[in-house]
């Protein structure tokens, strides 16, 4: 009896053994999978990169982790050919912030992931919140390949009676009211052949260029009237002493001002100028209004070759959050509430400690005392809106292409080229770099 009690006991101690070693207590809780995502930047952004460790910080699962490629390449075109070619050798990084370096030749050659899919299948996201038209401004065909969270406006302003009347003008437009201006009156500051097309046609490419299917029409009629416009001017300015840019528009000698703002300020500062609300007339355009959005700072995609586009995605709606939103630094935010909001602020009067009125923003010119901005009116904050509203297109551009167009046209200005062979020249040359980074 006592041997076989031994027997049981040893038994029993094996077996508590046994499970010990085999595992049969519970195992303590496993830490999840951590997803390291890559961002490539192409300049230090320091409030992407503030959101950046605020994202990973609340998303334990998620590492996303900056990779800037001008720390190896110096020169941005390199930068972003090595990013293409690490796309198209299946490599590369999740997340591709473009910033100010962004071109829809990238976006449609194959690169990034169309954000609308993901974004139509996301309960989190309802078009109501934002300002809808300034993410369609930026489609190349039918798709979204970048979003840009914060942006800002480029336009022109008119106080000039023929064209304040109207909704948006063309390039004939443009050059029957300039032919049939008063003695001492200029289209703006400035007006040299180079600087008159380059003003017009820099944020204006997309009037010649369809993105979504690689055509251009440099030698188109209004292309060839915008050459034939800017080769009247002289070559260069003789500014005398007493010259003042500012006097141009205050009193209303100049057609044009080209303006761009990316805060709440800035229809404000257009408005002191002309000490009235002026006509925002946007660019010379065929089709569609001229006012256009810009890049403010932020232009970020998904890589074709991502592994992880769910995770990367779920990123990119955080960029939408109202904690993002709420405290832009550059740009004005796309949500709606969140400009309204700055808007209703902009609009109140704030006093440093001494009870002296804050000075938020400048209007400078060279030369000239600068006039301070303490706050913004009601009328201002509705023309903003209002020109927000009309946006149908974005001054996105591609920096190669847009040298070509320059390079071709000095052949106008100096060699005194034809101007149908030389919109003959930039047509080709364009369509031929299309083709070759599509």
């Amino acid at each position: 009896m006592v041997q076989k009690k031994f027997i049981f006991i040893s038994l029993l101690i094996l077996l508590l053994l046994g499970c010990s070693f085999a595992g049969c207590n519970p195992k303590p809780d496993q830490d999840p999978e951590v997803k390291t995502l890559t961002l490539a930047v192409f300049e230090n952004n320091p409030r992407l990169s503030e959101w950046v460790s605020i994202y990973n910080k609340n998303h334990p699962e998620v590492s996303i982790t900056l990779v800037n490629y001008f720390d190896k390449y110096s020169d941005s075109f390199e930068a972003l050919k090595q990013l293409k070619i690490e796309i198209v050798a299946g490599k590369g990084p999740d997340l591709i912030d473009f910033s100010l370096l962004y071109s829809p030749i990238d976006a449609s050659s194959g690169m990034l992931v169309d954000l609308y899919p993901l974004m139509q299948n996301d309960a989190r996201f309802n078009k109501q919140d934002f300002y809808y038209n300034i993410l369609e401004s930026l489609e190349v065909g039918d798709s979204l390949y970048v979003l840009a969270p914060t942006f800002g406006i480029t336009s022109y302003a008119t106080t000039n009676h023929e064209l304040s009347g109207l909704e948006r003008m063309d390039i004939e437009q443009l050059i029957e009211v300039y032919n049939q201006r008063e003695d001492g009156t200029i289209l703006f500051p400035g007006e040299t052949k180079s600087d008159v097309l380059a003003k017009i046609c820099y944020w204006g490419l997309g009037n010649y260029i369809d993105w979504g299917n690689g055509s251009c029409r440099f030698n188109s009629d209004s292309f060839k009237a915008l050459l034939n416009f800017a080769d009247q001017f002289p070559s260069t300015l003789n500014i005398t002493a007493d010259y003042s840019a500012m006097n141009f528009f205050t009193e209303g000698r100049a057609i044009l001002y080209p303006v761009s703002f990316d805060n709440v300020y800035g229809t404000t500062l257009v408005r002191m100028l002309y000490g009235k609300t002026p006509t925002y007339i946007g660019y010379p355009l065929d089709s569609g209004n001229g006012n256009m959005a810009a890049i403010a700072d932020i232009a970020i995609g998904i890589s074709a070759t991502s592994n992880n586009k769910d995770e990367a995605w779920d990123f990119l709606v955080s960029l939408l959050d109202r904690d993002f939103q709420d405290n832009t630094e550059s740009g004005l935010p796309l949500r709606i509430n969140s400009l309204k909001q700055q808007l209703a602020d902009a609009m109140e009067t704030a006093y440093d400690a001494n009870g002296n009125m804050v000075v938020q923003e400048q209007l400078i010119f060279d030369g000239e005392d600068p006039v301070n901005i303490f706050e913004i009116s009601e009328e201002d904050a509705e023309t903003l809106e209002l020109i927000i509203s009309k946006v149908e297109f974005s001054a996105t551009v591609d920096s190669a292409l847009y040298s070509i167009v320059l390079e071709e046209a000095d052949y106008l200005f100096n060699d005194d080229r034809a101007v149908d062979d030389v919109a003959d020249i930039i047509q080709n040359r364009v369509s031929l770099y299309i083709n070759e980074n599509k």
